[in-house]
């Protein structure tokens, strides 16, 4: 069935941009449910990438049960030490061995854990890291995670949905969007910012609210009242671009918490960077769509994407297929919403349905065109092991282009 939604009359559900109010969050690359995140993904693109050297294919894996447990610091006024580790702990099921031969699975995984922290962790030398295996091979088919030859993968080659599952893509970004993406790397340009940083974003018509949480970073001020002048000096800059992009008024705050009296531990304070020096846990999908960022007007579906496999999971190439899809209409008519369900079994470019919603007039049969041209594509693997859907900054001068751009 294919259903095609268009223009901004008739029973359709408004985009984002159309609506009165949109409310975007971001959860900063710092952020324990974002930790989870990137190191799911990149524990599996890493993985991938070594199956493909080593096998020929990507072997059958699901890293996306990735737990990060917080640590503790035990504090000073102005730092302090670890006295609890941080652990990563990596669940879910993964091939061991190939054709007989065992695969370095642990010292992949555990690499890339180490690699991903290091990145966004401004802090991460003062951490004390565990890592534990707790994934497994468990399946009712004896070779699914111990493939014999790649005749053993039935994907191949040929794939097809694993699952039964509605997958949603979007574009362009709104401004709201960009706003809240923009909010995190303003800030963490400073050398005495944490990386776990969350904005949020509401936009009442032209009226604009950013609300911005930032950790101060151990080793680079001194007082309570020096980190707030930090953070209020910056929030300033930050409102003074946005006025000159931006129609409205825009009202940027802080650390709503906070105060200028006190230890400076005594604040948004850490030691890595991150609020898992307080304890703070994270878990794979619990945080920023593909997308980057939470906005529930996208009606982002029903998969998360982090440490799926990217040869056939729907969860990771469903994704991919309607973001690709997205980007295809969107450049055509403008911004738009593109719905995939696929069932178990279907080859992807046999979804059980589509539907397509623009901001302005276009003709349900040329959309659908598009769109069935970008399920015709089988070229996502080498897009998603270049790391496509790994948590990142994007540069604050491409972001604040990309606002004067919109509003112009």
């Amino acid at each position: 069935m294919s259903t095609a939604t268009r223009g901004l009359s008739g029973l359709r559900t408004p985009l984002p941009h159309e609506l009165a109010v949109e409310v975007v969050e971001r959860k900063g690359v710092g952020h324990p449910d974002t930790l989870a995140d990137g190191i799911a993904e990149l524990a599996s693109i890493r993985y991938s990438r070594y199956c493909l050297e080593t096998a020929g294919a990507v072997l059958h894996h699901n890293l996306d049960k990735v737990a990060v447990l917080g640590g503790r610091a035990a504090f000073t006024d102005t730092g302090g030490v670890y006295d609890r580790p941080l652990r990563v702990i990596f669940g879910g099921r993964i091939s061991t061995s190939f054709a007989g031969r065992p695969l370095p699975v642990r010292e992949i995984l555990e690499q890339a854990a180490v690699d991903h922290l290091r990145t966004v962790l401004p802090g991460f030398d003062r951490v004390h890291l565990e890592i534990r295996h707790e994934s497994t091979d468990s399946s009712k088919f004896p070779h699914w995670f111990a493939p014999r030859s790649l005749e053993d993968l039935p994907e191949r080659p040929r794939a097809f949905s694993n699952d039964t599952a509605y997958l949603v893509g979007s574009a362009p970004r709104t401004p709201a969007e960009t706003l809240a993406l923009l909010a995190e790397a303003w800030f963490r340009r400073h050398a005495w910012a944490g990386s776990d940083i969350k904005a949020l974003v509401v936009r009442r018509g032209e009226m604009w609210t950013v609300t911005v949480c930032v950790p101060a970073l151990a080793g680079h001020l001194s007082t309570s009242a020096e980190f707030d002048d930090a953070v209020t000096a910056s929030a300033r800059q930050l409102s003074a671009e946005l006025e000159q992009r931006l129609p409205g008024r825009v009202e940027v705050v802080c650390n709503t918490r906070g105060s200028r009296t006190g230890p400076l531990s005594g604040q948004y304070f850490t030691l890595s960077g991150s609020a898992i020096d307080y304890g703070e846990d994270g878990l794979v999908g619990r945080g920023n769509a593909r997308t980057g960022v939470i906005s529930g007007a996208h009606l982002a579906g029903n998969e998360a994407t982090f440490g799926k496999n990217p040869a056939y999971h729907v969860g990771k190439v469903g994704g991919w297929l309607a973001d690709t899809a997205a980007d295809m209409v969107a450049a055509e008519f403008g911004p738009c919403r593109i719905g995939l369900l696929w069932r178990n079994g279907a080859p992807y470019d046999q979804p059980a349905s589509i539907e397509v919603t623009t901001g302005k007039e276009a003709a349900a049969a040329e959309a659908e065109k598009l769109v069935r041209a970008a399920l015709a594509r089988t070229d996502w693997l080498d897009d998603l092991l270049s790391g496509r859907y790994l948590p990142r900054i994007t540069p604050v001068e491409q972001l604040l282009a990309d606002l004067e751009m919109m509003a112009g």
